[in-house]
């Protein structure tokens, strides 16, 4: 009988543990998937010369939005001006602060001279 006693007792302490190693799991995995969440990985040592070079989100963002900027100072001013306006702001919003300011900046001024400065040159002449 003693056998069975520890048999039981076992039972219960693996399913302790079984219980105790799933609250971990599931919590680690709510911890991964949460919305705007971070996800922990373990650091490793790395001196900084091996480590790779930090970029804001933004950063491509940034760059597609500047190339905008500038080809609306020759093709569709409005259309691709705003555009490189509001894919500046988003950039400047992920961190990429020139980039993006520098593409409102150039795309909105394009904008403004096809809207402005233009209907007076045809008035004028």
């Amino acid at each position: 009988m003693h056998r069975y006693e520890d048999e039981g007792k076992d039972k219960q302490n693996r399913e302790q543990h079984l219980k105790e190693l799933n609250r971990d799991f599931n919590e680690e995995m709510g911890a991964d998937f949460a919305a705007g969440g971070y996800a922990h990985r373990a650091r490793t040592e790395q001196s900084s010369d091996d480590s790779p070079i930090s970029r804001p989100a933004g950063y491509s963002l940034g760059w597609v939005a500047l190339v905008f900027a500038a080809v609306s100072w020759f093709v569709w001013p409005v259309l691709l001006g705003i555009t490189s306006a509001v894919l500046g702001f988003i950039a400047y919003t992920q961190g990429a602060r020139r980039m993006g300011a520098w593409s409102m900046a150039i795309g909105l001024i394009a904008a403004a001279v096809y809207l402005v400065i233009i209907p007076f040159y045809y008035a004028v002449t």
